[in-house]
């Protein structure tokens, strides 16, 4: 594990040290639980009293916090600071580069330099794979699947044909990409006829995909996850969904077909949003809301079904009130049958 001087590490990560520049630290830790040798952040304002309770032999803090004297570094954004240095104190391993002698490689396939390919990976005919690409144990790349350089796919990942990834990619394990659409025709006796998933699937450069994510190729034409787009766990999106850049689709997400979200919209977990609509660029859904509709551009929704956050904070208020609002009634109506 590494260890660097303070003077070091707030050059890496461009802050103004203040303290003792020859201090070092090995590790990171949370505020509560850091202690001699460790780095912790402060980010949040609510957690300043656990900052100044800290162990921890420095701290990552905004320009306001007041350090009473310990070693702090401070920049502009303290949580970005702190994931520059966890990649510089804690650096993952590097993969050797290389084909397991389990894993089944089609002689068509085009296999870039310096790649790793893990146990029992299947790789199928036409695929090409970008150089200093890792693709994990049990893995399976489909029929002319094509990924960018250094993308990272970890075991049990499903890549079908049609799907292409773009330079520095991760897929975390159990997700599929690819795989058909839910789409069917119903005849005049009721019987569901598959219509054809034809598509495929381009994802951008530098996107992240979480674990058992699910995305559908077009049916016709492509389902397209745009350029440094962050897709969270167990999220599933249908076919033909166009996804802008940057977006944050957090757990649990189910996009429908053909809907369409802009760059650098936010997408909170467990949002259900239907087919068919546009999703404005910097767009924030909240948790668990319903969309139903089109969202513009930079608005703010949530609630079932979804509208402007504020009315719907209005309308929870109110409803809060209702059993009260009740009794009133009643009671009015008591007093009018009185008099």
């Amino acid at each position: 594990m590494p260890t660097l001087k303070l003077r070091d590490l707030a050059g890496a990560i461009e802050a103004r040290l203040e303290g003792d520049p020859d201090v070092s630290v090995s590790g990171v830790a949370p505020l509560e639980h850091a202690g001699p040798g460790d780095l912790s952040f402060l980010a949040n304002p609510r957690y300043e009293e656990s900052a100044k309770l800290s162990g921890a032999t420095a701290l990552i803090v905004g320009e306001s916090f007041h350090g009473n004297g310990r070693n702090l570094l401070r920049v502009a954004n303290p949580y970005l600071a702190y994931a520059r240095a966890v990649e510089l104190l804690l650096p993952e391993d590097a993969p050797v580069p290389g084909i397991h002698p389990s894993a089944i490689v089609d002689p068509s396939a085009d296999i870039g330099a310096d790649v790793s390919i893990g146990a029992l990976v299947v790789i199928d005919a036409g695929a090409k794979i970008g150089s200093r690409t890792t693709i994990g144990a049990g893995s399976i790349v489909g029929p002319g699947v094509e990924t960018g350089e250094g993308c990272r796919i970890f075991p049990r990942v499903t890549l079908h044909a049609g799907t292409r990834l773009g330079a520095r990619c991760t897929v975390q394990s159990g997700s599929v990409l690819g795989s058909d659409g839910f789409g069917y025709a119903t005849d005049e006796g009721g019987r569901h006829h598959r219509v054809p998933q034809r598509g495929g699937l381009s994802i951008g450069d530098d996107v992240e995909i979480g674990a058992n994510v699910t995305i559908d190729r077009g049916s016709a034409g492509d389902t397209v996850i745009g350029d440094g787009t962050k897709i969270d766990n167990q999220v599933h999106i249908a076919h033909n969904v166009s996804i802008g850049r940057n977006a944050f689709i957090v757990a649990q997400v189910g996009i429908a077909g053909s809907t369409s979200v802009g760059d650098h919209a936010v997408i909170a977990g467990q949002v259900g949003i239907v087919g068919h609509v546009k999703i404005g660029d910097r767009a924030r859904l909240g948790a668990q809301a319903g969309v139903i509709g089109d969202v513009p551009a930079d608005a703010e929704y949530s609630g079932y079904p979804a509208r402007s956050h504020r009315e719907q904070m209005r309308a929870y208020a109110l409803f809060a009130r209702l059993p009260e609002l009740f009794d009133r009634l009643k009671a009015l109506e008591s007093r009018l049958k009185r008099e």
